[in-house]
């Protein structure tokens, strides 16, 4: 069989796989379809499972070396202002719309395609080929579990290429992803005053996408921290309610209204909540909050991208991002930012994975910028945005890098990817592997 492009990524999309913790769990019926065709060219497959979540696995091939290419087929819920149908794929001319087609089913139709390309060839090393099904969340049961079993499996690889990254580009760091829970308990009172509905809109320059891990301070605008603004600039203003498109941990919500009460003597008396006032109106200096970190081009960021409310309790929920490991550090300065302003119930933060660094002048790294310049292609080395699977192989002495097609608007409405560009990729990871299993390598 050869592999129509358009079809592959067509069924890859249709497959629901929205991913929002243990409530809604992809399903098994997007790795099997992965295993079947990575069975047809030679793959001895199986079909990895960890507390409900699957991950598709095959390998082929013995050598000097082993390498796997990891890719995730889970994607983020939908969220609002889609032009097409998320689930069904939209091509106009080199352009493919849908959820998932950039972040990060593009990637899997990726290796697919390389996994043909290794049909027609008999390199002398193990290639390994896998999807994982819970990225979006963290990625405990998919790329940590499928380490944890390659260790155990003694397959683990010299090599790991992770295909979670857009503009082709040679991703070397990521920053560590440091999650964090704050809960207050809601505490009413009274004023009298006028009530008022207001509404705050996220807005990311250039793009579509709500992943936090985009967002820059200082030119994009997120909603809650909007919102927190308003309250800073109008300090006698009350907060009653707060509700919002909240979608996850690592989305900015589209757009959250607030249920103000503005003071005023001669109105009547409503109620409002004092804490949700007083931990809205600091978001903006938890956002500020300050700890130690290496240096990262994407900067530090602090984003509270949830809020829920479960009896009398609050919570907020940030995805941060930085350059460091100690969680501790990171607690301590949003303590400091609030302390004696704020009543906190509790306050949790995560140490996380751990960031990753990886060597640019290392063997896979200088190989694949040969590749990529021997296939035409343009590309640059950056540090990346978001988190990725790489976190997982980063501190177990693996070669690494994260790499992707064309493409944007992931977590947002509106995805999409280049085509041509998922076909340029498999060729490049192709000729990666060739010039790796040289005996004579030009790099």
């Amino acid at each position: 069989m050869t592999i129509d492009l358009v079809d592959v990524l067509a069924k890859l999309v249709s497959f629901d796989t929205r991913n929002n913790g243990p409530e809604n769990k992809p399903g098994k019926e997007c790795p099997e379809f992965i295993n079947s065709i990575l069975s047809e060219y030679g793959f001895r497959t199986e079909l990895l499972e960890e507390e409900g979540y699957y991950s598709a696995f095959g390998r082929r091939g013995q050598g000097a070396f082993k390498i796997l290419f990891i890719a995730h087929y889970d994607v983020v819920p939908f969220g609002d202002g889609w032009k097409t149908e998320p689930l069904l794929l939209k091509v106009e001319g080199d352009t493919a719309y849908g959820r998932g087609t950039c972040d990060d089913k593009g990637n899997v139709a990726t290796l697919l395609l390389l996994a043909e390309k290794l049909a027609e060839t008999d390199l002398p090393c193990t290639v390994m080929i896998a999807a994982t099904g819970d990225e979006e969340i963290g990625g405990r049961h998919g790329a940590k579990m499928l380490k944890d079993w390659l260790i155990k499996q003694g397959l683990f690889p010299n090599y790991v290429v992770v295909a979670d990254g857009i503009h082709q580009q040679i991703i070397h760091r990521r920053r560590n992803i440091l999650p964090a829970t704050l809960k207050i308990k809601e505490k009413h009172s009274k004023i009298k005053g006028k009530a008022e509905k207001i509404r705050f809109e996220t807005d990311a320059y250039g793009t579509d996408s709500r992943h936090s891990a985009y967002m820059r301070p200082g030119v994009d605008r997120h909603a809650m921290l909007t919102a927190s603004k308003y309250l800073d600039q109008n300090p006698e203003t009350v907060v009653a309610d707060v509700r919002g498109g909240f979608v996850k941990s690592n989305v900015v919500p589209g757009w959250v209204e607030m249920d103000v009460i503005h003071p005023e003597s001669s109105s009547s008396e409503l109620s409002y909540d004092k804490n949700l006032t007083d931990a809205m109106r600091l978001l903006l200096a938890i956002s500020q909050a300050a700890f130690p970190t290496k240096h990262s081009d994407k900067g530090k960021i602090i984003s509270p991208n949830l809020l829920s409310k479960e009896e009398d309790l609050w919570t907020f929920y940030f995805d941060i991002r930085a350059m460091t490991n100690d969680g501790e550090s990171v607690k301590k300065s949003i303590e400091d930012a609030v302390r004696g302003h704020l009543d906190i119930f509790s306050l949790k933060v995560v140490d996380g994975v751990g960031y990753v660094e990886s060597d640019p002048g290392s063997r896979l790294i200088k190989a694949m910028r040969w590749a990529l310049e021997k296939e035409g292609v343009t590309y640059k080395l950056i540090e990346g945005f978001g988190g990725s699977d790489s976190r997982y192989f980063a501190g177990q002495g693996a070669d690494l890098f994260d790499f992707g097609p064309e493409g944007d608007n992931l977590h947002g409405a509106n995805e999409w990817v280049s085509l041509s560009s998922i076909r340029e990729n498999a060729v490049v990871f192709h000729t990666l592997l060739e010039v790796l299993s040289r005996e004579k390598s030009p790099i």
